[in-house]
């Protein structure tokens, strides 16, 4: 089995070389959040701050998968320090569930402009609009739903890549499979 190294990586470890995994399109999420966002103490000075920031609408798309997010069906349970925690429903149009929760990270991308407006500024409040070119926005999603035509879904491994606009959020949802193409088989517990 080869690989080819990553870009700038010289090292590989002993024993068998293995090929980079390949991302598959699954869906495109595109939600609105509240404009009104809840800000939690830290306890006992702790220094962190959660900001919740709940879901009051949302689509989602991909082939094989449409549905809407249910109106406050979910939010956002972020840090200030931007570590992303949020959850949230969705009803296919064929009427089945989708849990989904995303544990990601928002931080300023290095070099960039917004990244040295931070380092000047530690208390800045992020902007409203961020896209990749300002600031490093990804997801860990884990999608979980019953037996029936999306039970495939719950044994992917999927990334989310995110950008924003004022309360609009889309979020680009990958899977990363060793086989580009190939629809994923049910999940079956034995």
């Amino acid at each position: 089995m080869s690989a080819s190294p990553s870009p700038g990586n010289d090292f590989f470890p002993q024993g068998p070389r293995m090929r980079q995994p390949s991302l598959s399109f699954l869906y495109r999420l595109e939600c609105d959040i509240a404009k009104e966002e809840i800000n939690i103490g830290a306890p006992h000075n702790a220094g962190i701050i959660r900001s919740i920031a709940n879901i009051v609408r949302g689509s989602m798309k991909g082939r094989g998968i449409e549905g809407e997010v249910l109106p406050l069906g979910g939010a956002d349970w972020a840090t200030v320090s931007m570590t992303l925690d949020a959850r949230y429903t969705v009803r296919t149009t064929d009427n089945h569930y989708l849990y989904i929760r995303a544990h990601g990270l928002y931080r300023p991308g290095t070099g960039t402009e917004y990244a040295n407006h931070v380092e000047a500024n530690p208390e800045m409040v992020p902007p409203a609009t961020v896209s990749q070119d300002d600031v490093e926005f990804f997801s860990h999603l884990r999608i979980e739903t019953g037996p029936g035509p999306y039970n495939w879904l719950n044994g992917l491994v999927c990334l989310g890549i995110m950008t924003c606009e004022g309360e609009k959020i889309w979020i680009d949802a990958y899977h990363l499979t060793n086989f580009p193409g190939v629809r994923p088989e049910d999940v079956v517990a034995r």
